[in-house]
């Protein structure tokens, strides 16, 4: 059975571990990416991959609007209708035309491919690793170009009301009336959209990413330094700065790794200047080392939790789905302190290590450190639960995708 599968870019472990998982149960997955040029050595010999697929050079907005607008005028006050408010016009309209486009683009592509004149009697399955925007997958849905359509829902393109998505995601209900399946990779994802459209909500289930085995347990530290991990591009998201004005407050001997690039260039983002100042504040600490590892591969993110002793990981982030490098880290042994946000309380509980409310002030947080660091949850009987935690419920072989 030959498999559609859309992402924008590869490079990232969990898309490639996602396709990987798909490429052992069909013949051959068609990929359609916009950006290959990282990962594309890691995929499977069954991945066939389609880059240039879209022409938008070619793409004539008006034309697509007056063949379709019957179906573009339903579908936009279905959409109203159903929210019981008026959509952004031109938006909601420029919107639909570009996704009919990309559908029409990816059906002549195919149709090339096979020289066959339905897609549908190529590839009975389409699957979109994001739930940023499914329209073109819905479009070829309602037309019958294909039998089943499915998506992934994650955390940043879920949850509607974060400030980057306010406003932009549209369509929701014609995509949920047309999609077959939607996964999200939390059950706080699949509450929240059961919750907000019941209509069909019967076509919303959980299943988790997962993390692959790399058979270590993190080795236990002998040392006389506390050792912290952190591991995400600095941004205001991931809220790295609040781990630095935080570890200004811990008195014993600690080292931090951040693992992830500094971004120190970013533009238009305010907590990039506060992250400068936290860090040079903390070299006024003679107790605190800071060492910022910078961007690693997968590979060698693997091999440093399997060598180097880490006492706990910390995410302190303001909102996710249900983080990979989470599941990496229990999969190692490695206690986690995380902020309560998104499915992050599937994975952090009693029996992980600490989960503490988005609001929670930094003097708490470097105080719970520090009951942490002599507490039973810092002991190897608590890390092998750990690591069996991440074997009972994330482990990315026990977890199956029905297609």
């Amino acid at each position: 059975m030959p498999l559609a599968y859309f992402v924008d870019e590869i490079k990232s472990p969990f898309v490639i571990n996602d396709i990987k998982k798909l490429a052992a149960k069909v013949d051959v997955i068609y990929l359609f990416s916009i950006d290959v040029l990282e990962g594309k050595e890691a995929l499977p010999g069954n991945v066939i991959v389609f880059e240039e697929f879209v022409h938008w050079k070619s793409f004539k907005p008006l034309k697509i609007v007056l063949v379709n607008l019957f179906s573009i005028i339903s579908i936009y006050l279905n959409e109203c209708f159903a929210l019981k408010k008026l959509l952004p016009f031109k938006q909601s309209i420029a919107l639909l035309a570009s996704n009919i486009y990309k559908a029409e683009c990816i059906k002549d592509k195919l149709n090339s491919k096979f020289k066959a004149p339905d897609t549908h009697q190529s590839i009975s399955t389409f699957y979109s690793f994001w739930f940023y925007d499914c329209i073109y997958l819905a479009w070829m849905r309602k037309k019958g170009w294909i039998e089943k359509a499915i998506t992934r829902a994650h955390g940043g393109d879920l949850f509607e009301e974060r400030g980057s998505l306010s406003g932009k995601i549209l369509f929701r209900n014609f995509q949920g009336r047309y999609l077959d399946r939607i996964l999200s990779v939390s059950k706080t994802g699949t509450d929240y959209l059961q919750h907000k459209y019941p209509n069909f909500k019967e076509k919303i289930e959980t299943v988790y990413l997962g993390s692959p085995n790399h058979e270590h347990l993190n080795p236990i530290n002998n040392g006389e330094r506390f050792v912290l991990v952190s591991c995400a591009l600095v941004r205001n998201i991931k809220r790295i700065h609040k781990i630095a004005e935080m570890l200004q407050l811990i008195d014993f001997p600690l080292t931090w790794y951040h693992i992830g690039s500094q971004n120190l260039q970013a533009k238009n983002d305010p907590t990039i200047p506060i992250y400068i100042d936290n860090v040079e504040k903390l070299k006024l600490k003679t107790n605190i080392e800071f060492v910022p590892k910078g961007n690693m591969s997968n590979e060698e993110v693997m091999k440093f939790f399997s060598e180097v002793p880490i006492d706990l990981f910390i995410s302190l982030s303001e909102a996710e789905g249900v983080p990979v490098s989470i599941m990496e880290a229990i999969s190692f042994g490695v206690p986690i302190l995380s902020t309560d946000v998104g499915g992050c309380k599937e994975i952090v509980t009693d029996e992980t290590g600490i989960l503490v409310p988005l609001e929670t002030e930094m003097e708490v947080i470097a105080k719970k450190i520090t009951e942490f660091k002599t507490s039973h949850k810092n002991t190897a009987e608590f890390r092998s639960n750990v690591r069996l935690f991440w074997e009972n419920n994330f482990n990315s072989k026990n977890i199956s995708i029905k297609i």
